[in-house]
């Protein structure tokens, strides 16, 4: 859940679900030298654009003094993180950067590439120790933070590195939650969801406070596309045969079949007869929905 200490105008506490919906979305802050707002739900439950900051300066200079060089080194990673300069990044790290330091707001350079979908930089924390059970102010994981957004590949990229999957924020909402109510009906969302089943994440649990399912909450939200989308994932049995079952759904462009697939245990790179892998088959034949769902849990696919 992605929810600032400081951003104007959802400085209390966020309100506790009641009995007409779930939560509202809060959202995160950018550090206090860079005003930033990130994106909040608008009245239709969609995620509004935010400004991002000015990239910070190539750093050039490597602070001497170590306990204050440390908290530059920190502050200026996280400037970087919200930039989404890697270059800036790497030479920090080098220095000594802390990828997990967190500044007043609990955000952390692993925490904001997690939120706004930086898959690079993300990586970037993650080969540096990045670590991925690290919670935000709203006690949210990073695979929450991604999946509010819609941050599909993302969401991959976290599940292959062992976030925890079935995480409660204080709201009492896990990745899936987030992804439907704070989400649109849209077919990153509906990616979204697929690479979270996919990746074998609870997905009939009810939230904490309202009791709703991420089909309820779909349903609630009048959202047809993610409710047929989730109809698919909890009314279909696993195949028996994963391996097969990935590459017919990448053949045919049945993404819901893919996500079942490597839900059951289907390796991602599963090659065909002729050597070509599930991926291959699916942009061969332009299922990008099926293709989404395979490259976002595959590393061998890079």
């Amino acid at each position: 859940m992605l929810l600032p200490l400081t951003l104007a105008g959802c400085t209390q506490s966020p309100a506790q679900p009641g009995p007409t919906g779930p939560a509202q979305s809060a959202t995160t802050a950018a550090p206090s030298v860079t005003p930033f707002a990130e994106p909040s739900a608008d009245q239709s439950g969609a995620p509004s654009a935010a400004p991002s900051p000015s990239p910070p300066a190539t750093p050039s200079k490597e602070p001497t003094s170590y306990a204050q060089g440390q908290a530059q080194l920190d502050a200026r990673l996280r400037a970087a993180a919200w930039a989404n300069d890697v270059p800036a990044a790497e030479q920090l790290i080098k220095w000594g950067a802390n990828v997990n330091a967190k500044d007043e707001t609990v955000q952390s350079a692993y925490l904001i590439a997690t939120s706004e979908g930086h898959l690079d930089f993300l990586r970037l924390t993650l080969a540096h120790g990045a670590d991925v059970r690290d919670l935000d102010s709203w006690v949210g994981t990073g695979l929450i933070r991604a999946a509010e957004r819609g941050h599909w590949d993302v969401v991959g990229e976290l599940i292959q590195a062992g976030v925890p999957l079935d995480h409660v924020n204080r709201v009492g909402y896990q990745a899936i939650h987030e992804a439907v109510w704070f989400g649109r009906d849209d077919p990153t969302y509906h990616a979204t969801v697929r690479v979270l089943v996919a990746g074998g994440v609870q997905f009939n649990a009810p939230s904490v406070n309202e009791g709703l399912t991420p089909s309820q909450m779909a349903a609630r939200k009048g959202f047809t596309g993610q409710s047929s989308v989730l109809s698919a994932l909890t009314q279909t049995p696993l195949p028996g045969d994963p391996a097969a079952a990935l590459l017919a759904g990448a053949a045919s462009g049945d993404a819901n079949a893919v996500a079942l697939a490597l839900r059951a245990g289907a390796p991602p790179a599963t090659q065909n007869a002729d050597g070509k892998p599930a991926l291959q088959l699916a942009e061969e034949a332009g299922n990008i929905e099926a293709a989404q769902v395979i490259r976002a849990l595959c590393n061998a696919c890079r």
